[in-house]
């Protein structure tokens, strides 16, 4: 095949969504505080929701630099929300 014909590779795509470090923020884990209260023996269940598509982006470097899950990164966002806006709202 010619280098004109040739298909995209499946990962060419990441380039654009890959984002240079910037040196102006610093990156550092959450604090002990706000991290969500882990319970070892319960199994997430799963959920499923939607997202705009660039929110779903800047999530997903978010926990990339952060060295986590997405779906970690997802639930201590949700924890917080919850307690700020919904204190009387308990598991």
């Amino acid at each position: 095949m010619s280098a004109e014909g040739k298909k995209a590779g499946r990962f060419s795509g990441l380039d654009s969504i890959r984002s240079k470090p910037e040196a102006a923020v610093p990156v550092s884990p959450p604090a002990a505080s706000l991290a969500v209260a882990e319970d070892k023996s319960a199994k997430p269940e799963p959920f499923s929701s939607h997202l705009r598509n660039g929110t779903k982006r800047r999530l997903r470097q978010a926990a990339a630099r952060e060295d986590r899950k997405l779906f970690e990164t997802l639930e201590q966002a949700v924890e917080e929300y919850l307690s700020k806006h919904h204190p009387d709202i308990r598991e």
